[in-house]
């Protein structure tokens, strides 16, 4: 289900040049699962005690820009909020087409598969709350490699649209 394959970056002329990135591409539905599941019970973050949460919708656009994200992440291999051009997760989102009314970002680098960056989301008091979060309604995930060292790059974006309506697909535009 997580195939690695080399895909070509070209991101919409934020980075002026095309390099090859290994994807570690996502099941939609996996993670759509496993995320309901991790929701769907109570959860101590830290010192915070959550509720359990509604399950999270995957949202097209969000995974387009997740996706984005990631492969910029493997191209530079670095982790970082702050896309190509010094960009914002929200001005990344408008870049898509998303007008949110609250959104959250994960990272991880390194974790090889979904299980091992949700647990280090977890582990993480900061990064558990936003999995947690009842106001973030939906998500897009992607996961990408650097060329060369094969590290891994997670993103999950997970937001709520601006007046409760869900954006369509804004395609990914070179």
């Amino acid at each position: 289900m997580r195939a690695c394959f080399l895909l070509w970056l070209s991101l919409g002329g934020a980075v002026p040049w095309a390099i090859a990135t290994a994807a570690c591409e996502v099941d939609a539905e996996e993670a759509r699962r496993v995320l309901a599941a991790l929701r769907s019970q109570p959860r101590a973050c830290g010192s915070v005690h959550l509720p359990a949460a509604a399950p999270l919708r995957w949202q097209p656009v969000l995974d387009l820009s997740a996706r984005r994200h990631a492969d910029a992440l493997a191209a530079l291999d670095r982790l970082s909020h702050v896309g190509a051009g010094g960009t914002s997760l929200r001005a990344r989102l408008r870049e898509v087409g998303y007008v949110m009314r609250v959104s959250a970002e994960n990272l991880a680098g390194g974790p090889e598969t979904l299980d091992e960056a949700l647990a280090q989301w977890l582990a993480s008091p900061a990064h558990c709350e936003n999995l947690m979060a009842a106001d973030l309604q939906e998500f897009g995930l992607a996961c990408a490699a650097h060329p060369d060292s094969q590290r891994r790059y997670w993103v999950l974006q997970l937001a709520a649209p601006a007046g409760g309506q869900a954006p369509a697909p804004a395609g990914d535009k070179p």
